[in-house]
């Protein structure tokens, strides 16, 4: 089949190189940003469809990411391939830190807005946490698992990943707007040079 893998990777390369790719981070980077630069949309559109795929990265939705992207492209009328790539801020290696920071600030707006009824609800320890989490993370998701934790570690996280979304996604779409503009600058410069050194070569003039 066509872009097939020639050799099958085992489950456990797949996994391995979620965790730590063999081009490395580096080379990982700049493979994203090439690919986002040649997108063919406007630098807007790219900029906000990354902004919407690291919003949605803050919540604890596993598993409903790539349709969020969707979901908040299309209305915006966004790109929502760039969405797909700005959803990798959400990876095996960031994760964990997100959804404390959601857990927390939701876990504060519930008590800084005076719903008492919450308060009892969002008193769990940060151990208590991190196992309810671990298990997300790990697929042991069940619906006892859920609604036994719901409104005490569930709901913070839900309401302060979307707060972190919405209150970040200028500080990602304006760095991503500039980004993708000065890369496009840059590409067509190249193009234009080489170009003319094709016809100075061709044609032996430097006028």
């Amino acid at each position: 089949m066509l872009f097939k893998r020639r050799d099958k990777q085992s489950s456990w390369k797949k996994v391995k190189n979620l965790l730590w790719p063999e081009m490395g981070f580096k080379r990982l980077a700049n493979y994203y940003k090439h690919r986002t630069v040649r997108i063919p949309a406007s630098e807007h559109s790219i900029a906000a469809g990354l902004a919407f795929g690291c919003l949605v990265s803050w919540t604890p939705t596993f598993g409903t990411h790539l349709l969020q992207c969707a979901i908040f492209c299309w209305v915006t009328r966004t790109n929502w391939i760039a969405a797909f790539i700005g959803s990798a801020l959400g990876n095996p290696w960031t994760t964990p830190m997100l959804m404390v920071i959601s857990y927390h600030v939701g876990k504060a707006l519930f008590i800084a807005t005076g719903h008492t009824d919450m308060l009892q609800a969002v008193e769990g320890t940060h151990a208590t946490f991190s196992a309810f989490l671990k298990s997300i993370l790990h697929g042991n998701v069940t619906m006892d698992l859920l609604s036994a934790n719901f409104k005490k570690y569930l709901l913070p996280t839900l309401i302060g990943g979307y707060t972190m979304g919405l209150a970040t996604f200028p500080l990602f779409y304006y760095p991503f707007y500039y980004m993708v503009k000065g890369a496009r600058a840059a590409r067509r410069l190249r193009i234009e040079r080489n170009l003319h050194q094709e016809v100075v070569e061709v044609t032996g003039q430097t006028e």
